[in-house]
């Protein structure tokens, strides 16, 4: 299915199935379900039908009493023939667009579609295959290589297109046969008791009275009645159960999701385009969160191309390193008046030590993407004297935000406002509340420590 653009388009001429093998759409149209070649799935549909019903009014209800043998006769028989009807009417319709029954010559072989001359199949309401104008829901089916009114999607079950012309026959189909599934279960699970509990309420037929070993059932009753041991019955029995089960499973599922789909008023086609589209939006919304890439990444890096275990330990605390600076290079938005705000921001000498002892231990922890090289090959005495001289009343409150500010090789501070300078004035104490003297000393103080970090 072609899912690009929208409404205008279509089912493509050809598909590319999970092998990579390309399947061509036939080039006679199919008319419905009885169209050669027949589906595999329509002929095991048949099949376990046929093999259902004979064993439900052959073999498991005759075993029932009278009353309710003539019960399940009734109700299971209604359900079973209602299933067939609606089954063959709507394998029968032919569900293409009313302007392609009405102009198209079954007989006639349909193009090849050109890809070179048209982007899609149907464009602005137009089929260029089968020279028709169509309507808005229409969609050109690469199975039936036709148009299809109000396309939901290819059952191949009945080997035919569901469309609007025979939605309803389809959905009776599968209601009607998890309906039957259902009293099958019941019928089987009520002889299953009554083996256990009673085997005499089993044999209440009146062909019953010439059979005096108990190890002996009649099957096909009363018709053709055929005597077989215990152990046939019971083998039949769990085929039949098995095959019950399965098949509840799947038409349940198959039954409830057609019922959500008529709630959303949606077709299995529009599903299934909404469902790609909001896949893509996340993948694509993935892929433009840069935190979420460089930890995909770190990951695979970790537990794949670094192989050892100690490399792997060293990638995820990078990967912790970087979270943490990340998030603390990004300031968050405050609700506090700029006054207040600036109060807040103003570092006192205690905190501001903690703050560059706190990111000193970072610079050193162990990063593989990040090392830090120290000429001197010492740095803790150097470390020890910033931090002193941060305790000293002489030191520029400036230069100790700038050694507080100083960006990592691979996170660098983030401003909402664009630049640092304003924010630093602000966050800076007063230079005005420094003497004379430590005024005149900025510049040794300075150098010095520039030259130790």
């Amino acid at each position: 299915m072609d899912t690009r653009s929208g409404s205008q388009c279509s089912v493509a001429p050809e598909a590319v199935l999970n092998n990579g093998d390309l399947v061509l759409p036939p080039r006679i149209s199919r008319v419905n379900g009885w169209s050669l070649p027949l589906h595999y799935f329509q002929v095991v549909t048949w099949a376990v039908f046929l093999g259902l019903s004979s064993a439900t009014f052959g073999i498991f209800i005759p075993l029932l009493p009278h009353v309710w043998k003539y019960i399940a006769y009734v109700v299971t028989g209604g359900i079973f023939f209602f299933h067939l009807v609606v089954h063959l009417i709507a394998s029968c319709i032919d569900p293409a667009d009313f302007n392609v029954r009405l102009m198209k010559n079954y007989s006639q072989p349909m193009p090849i579609f050109d890809r070179s001359k048209h982007a899609h199949v149907i464009q602005n309401q137009f089929c260029h295959l089968c020279k028709v104008t169509v309507n808005k829901k229409t969609k050109h089916c690469i199975s039936c290589n036709k148009c299809v009114s109000g396309f939901d999607h290819h059952c191949k079950w009945i080997n035919n297109c569901v469309g609007s012309r025979n939605y309803w026959f389809f959905f009776s189909t599968v209601a009607s046969a998890t309906a039957g599934m259902l009293c099958l279960i019941t019928i089987l699970l009520y002889i299953l008791v009554q083996y256990f509990v009673d085997p005499g309420v089993l044999r209440t037929d009146p062909n019953y009275e010439d059979v005096k070993n108990t190890n002996t059932w009649l099957l096909f009753l009363p018709l053709f009645p055929v005597q077989v041991q215990t152990l046939i019955v019971v083998i039949i029995g769990m085929v039949v159960l098995l095959l019950d089960l399965l098949g509840l499973v799947q038409l349940g599922q198959l039954l409830i999701f057609h019922i959500y789909l008529k709630a959303k008023k949606l077709t299995t086609f529009e599903y299934l385009i909404k469902t790609r589209k909001e896949e893509s939006s996340k993948h694509q919304a993935a892929r433009k969160d840069p935190c979420t890439q460089m930890e995909e990444g770190f990951l695979q890096q970790g537990d794949g191309a670094l192989g050892s275990s100690a490399q792997g330990d060293k990638a995820k605390n990078s990967l912790l390193t970087f979270k943490c600076l990340y998030h603390h290079s990004t300031p968050l938005p405050s609700d506090k008046s700029s006054s207040e705000q600036e109060a807040d921001d103003e570092p006192s000498p205690s905190s501001l030590r903690a703050k560059v002892k706190s990111f000193l231990l970072i610079y050193k922890s162990p990063c593989h993407f990040c090392t830090s090289v120290n000429p001197d090959g010492d740095s803790s005495a150097k470390e020890a004297d910033v931090v002193r001289s941060l305790s000293s009343l002489g030191v520029n409150a400036r230069d100790s935000l700038q050694i507080y500010r100083r960006p990592s090789p691979f996170s660098s501070t983030v401003h909402p406002e664009g630049g640092s300078t304003a924010q630093e004035t602000d966050d800076a104490p007063s230079l005005s509340s420094l003497g004379p003297q430590q005024e005149r000393r900025q510049p040794m103080k300075t150098d010095s420590a520039e030259s130790e970090a």
